[in-house]
């Protein structure tokens, strides 16, 4: 019975062994990458995602919700996929994606509007992505800690894999860092609304230094039964059907916007169904020339068009309508509806750019040179230690003889 224990505690301690190794092999592998730094959106055109949107084609969805996997372990036990897909569409979505954590959700992959979607990400910090038309599972990332370089490495392996890379709840425990975002790239949107936190300020450092990083708002539930978890945010799609091809080609161009839907807390679902009949919906968002014109469905509180570092470039009260005059040093404008209950629809950005299409300016390659000095740096320490420690075990064999 003994050698059976030990038999065992040895198998569990080489398990161990060989998962830290692999932990600690991601950090040995994290190359070191040159950043170009801010790069401002310039140029004498304007993009306008929605040029050619149909205000009655409006699909709702949602990309960040967990079921239970992995035996319950994760956020999200109490969710079967059954019951995610009945609670969301009571509350009219078009579409709900599960976003396991490092498992992609096969639940309705028959029918068309099916985009395989997970939440990668398994460090203590929350870096985490939301990885939409996902081909795979990417298990590389860095658990204790994370620089900049490693967290452009870890966007860039998704990429491979992935139509679209969302950064998922950026503020939360502050995985991305405000900072980060003047120099990341190589992202597609970011999970600005999300129920654990509001990230405008990572999103409009992003833009302000020439990331194209379009709007996305998800509930991201661990408990659909929970009526204030559900239903509070989500993006709001401009397509004339929900293939996946459509979808993901709307995303991409930015004819999306966010709402963040305020909530009556701790009310039954059914009244959370009800209020979201009555939402309300962008009308219009037209260039004119350099003004911008924007409307929506029913009248705002506040519309409040948004530049440069986030600063206020006009407010309207009262009004469905509005207008801005775009100038020459505005590198983008977002808008902004706020209604009289907190509900606000978060549009994505008119942005200035040059040349044939409007594209991220910032650049993230990786350094060969410094990366392979870092591990010739970690080959010495290994050698050092390697070293001292056979010095050690010789030292202590002569003295035991």
């Amino acid at each position: 019975m003994r050698k059976f224990f030990r038999f065992i505690y040895r198998t569990i301690l080489y398990i161990f062994i060989v998962l830290i190794g692999m932990l600690v092999a991601f950090y040995l592998m994290a190359p070191i990458y040159e950043f170009s730094g801010p790069v401002k959106f310039n140029g004498n055109k304007l993009y306008n995602p929605y040029a050619d949107m149909d205000s009655t084609q409006w699909k709702k969805y949602n990309f960040q919700v967990q079921s239970k996997a992995w035996l319950g372990i994760t956020d999200g036990r109490k969710n079967s996929n059954e019951l995610i897909d009945s609670i969301y569409n009571a509350l009219g979505f078009d579409h709900v994606a599960t976003s396991d954590y490092q498992k992609i959700n096969y639940y309705g992959k028959d029918k068309i509007s099916f985009i395989p979607t997970y939440e990668h990400g398994y460090n203590v910090l929350k870096t985490h992505q939301v990885c939409i038309d996902a081909k795979s599972v990417l298990w590389t990332d860095l658990i204790l800690f994370q620089t900049l370089s490693m967290k452009q490495w870890i966007i860039d392996q998704l990429k491979e894999d992935c139509s679209i890379v969302s950064l998922a709840h950026p503020l939360l425990r502050h995985g991305y860092s405000v900072e980060d975002m003047r120099y990341l790239t190589n992202y597609d949107m970011m999970d600005v609304l999300n129920n654990a936190r509001l990230s405008y300020d990572h999103w409009d450092a992003a833009l302000s230094t020439g990331n194209l990083a379009w709007m996305m708002g998800n509930d991201d539930a661990h408990d659909v039964l929970n009526s204030n978890h559900v239903g509070r945010k989500f993006t709001m799609i401009n397509a004339p059907d929900m293939r996946k091809e459509t979808i993901i080609e709307s995303l991409k161009t930015g004819k999306a916007y966010g709402v963040d839907f305020f909530p009556k807390m701790d009310v039954p679902l059914d009244e959370r169904i009800e209020r979201s009949k009555h939402i309300p919906y962008i009308t219009k968002v037209a260039l004119n020339g350099d003004t911008l014109e924007v409307a929506a469905s029913q009248a705002a509180r506040t519309i409040t068009f948004i530049g440069q570092e986030g600063k206020v470039l006009e407010t309207f009260t009262h009004t469905k309508s509005a207008s801005y005059k775009i100038k020459e040093d505005d590198t983008y404008v977002r808008t902004v509806f706020n209604y009289d209950d907190n509900t606000s629809l978060c549009l994505n950005p008119i942005v200035r750019y040059s040349g044939e299409q409007v594209a991220s300016l910032k650049t993230a390659q990786v350094n060969t040179r410094a990366t392979l000095y870092l591990r010739i740096a970690y080959f010495l320490i290994f050698l050092t230690i390697a070293y001292f420690y056979a010095k050690r075990k010789k030292n202590k064999s002569v003295n035991s003889n």
